[in-house]
């Protein structure tokens, strides 16, 4: 599928997913508040703050919540995501695939929560944001890795289908993009989704926004044997495994 496509596809989803994204995004706002706890202990220099890929508002929000006096610019590029944040704040409809505006520039923090993983030049892409900073400003992001979803790849390899679900980054990847002395934090997280079935299971993907993927959608029998043979809790629920990267850089 060409990039275009893929990107147009990404975007449909999430403004599609945009007016109950709030209902469903328990893991985003989970890691929202590792992020902020984060915050805390920095020491930020004046200047401009900015969350990349917004999406509704959580991080910024919270950030806010907790900075009374700063206000976080949101960028995003999805409209309907924009429309959901509050009226007062400041708002940027921008693709993150194109860079960044011209007018971003120099500034002391830079977030970004589950976003990075939707862009098709991931650690490129987190290079030029890195550039983006001044002197003692933080970047912030946290991403899904390709240690995501055991069960899911395991189901699928247990009946003989292409998974069908996300490729996640390397985490390795993003740290060999910058000195050691650069890395001021960068930790994984494991996390673990529950759901009564498979099905409410790839229902709350596509409630978020999250389902676009490059692979072939599975066909209504390829969906039953995934929920015959998907590990089992002792209540037949069904579990989810993500493990989540943090990574906190800050421009010497």
């Amino acid at each position: 599928m060409p990039n275009k496509n893929w990107n147009e596809t990404i975007k449909y989803n999430f403004n599609n997913a945009a007016s109950k994204y709030l209902n469903f995004s328990i893991i985003q706002r989970f890691f929202v508040l590792k992020i902020v706890s984060f915050l805390k202990d920095l020491n930020i220099p004046e200047g401009e703050w900015i969350d990349l890929g917004s999406g509704t508002g959580l991080l910024a929000d919270e950030i806010e919540n907790i900075f009374s006096k700063k206000k976080v610019c949101r960028l995003d590029f999805s409209q309907k995501m924009l429309s959901q944040n509050k009226p007062s704040s400041k708002k940027l409809l921008w693709d993150l695939n194109n860079g960044l505006p011209p007018a971003i520039d120099n500034y002391s923090l830079i977030v970004s929560n589950f976003c990075i993983h939707w862009l098709n030049n991931p650690s490129e892409i987190l290079r030029k944001w890195f550039n983006k900073l001044k002197s003692g400003g933080y970047l912030i992001i946290s991403c899904p890795t390709n240690k995501c979803f055991p069960e899911w790849k395991d189901t699928c390899r247990k009946i003989n289908s292409e998974y069908s679900g996300l490729d996640f980054p390397d985490a390795e990847e993003f740290e060999r993009l910058f000195k050691s002395n650069e890395i001021y934090f960068k930790n994984k997280y494991s996390y673990v989704d529950n759901f009564p079935d498979v099905y409410k299971l790839l229902k709350n993907i596509v409630n978020v926004g999250a389902q676009s993927s490059k692979k072939d959608r599975k066909t209504v029998f390829e969906l039953k044997q995934m929920q015959k043979f998907w590990p089992k809790n002792p209540n037949q629920s069904v579990n989810l495994s993500w493990e989540i990267y943090i990574l906190i850089i800050k421009k010497l």
